[in-house]
């Protein structure tokens, strides 16, 4: 189980009623632990999901606010084509690192272009999550 995987997904299930978070900590746990990497990320209209990368290469992503009838989760074995853009803060001279986003046509129906923000990341790790997902898409 990655080591951010827990802490990541009580942060995510945080904003959720206790019944649901409950459920939805309890599947993430179990669907997500086969990831490396788990993000938060915002998906395109800006709810909030859930992104797992394995070293393989695969792919997860749940869109879920804990309300409805269900947490889908969708799972792609490779993102071949997918486009990753990096934001760069033009304001600082170090240029840092604002966001990521990964779009795969494949996302439109999951949850569109999702976009992690740098902010959610250590900044000691910022050349490895750019390196991760440069490599989704060859």
């Amino acid at each position: 189980m990655p080591a951010n995987l827990e802490s990541t997904v009580r942060a995510f299930v945080k904003r959720m009623t206790s019944i649901r978070g409950r459920r939805v900590q309890r599947l993430l746990l179990r669907d997500f632990a086969r990831f490396n990497d788990v993000f938060p990320v915002a998906a395109e209209d800006g709810g909030p999901a859930l992104l797992g990368i394995g070293q393989d290469g695969r792919v997860a992503i749940c869109r879920t606010d804990g309300r409805g009838a269900s947490a889908p989760v969708a799972e792609w074995a490779r993102l071949d084509g997918a486009t990753v853009t990096i934001a760069y803060d033009l304001l600082k001279d170090s240029l840092p690192i604002i966001s990521w986003t990964l779009w795969h046509p494949s996302f439109t129906r999951a949850a569109g272009a999702l976009t992690i923000s740098a902010g959610d990341v250590a900044r000691s790790d910022h050349a490895r999550v750019t390196e991760l997902l440069r490599s989704l898409g060859k």
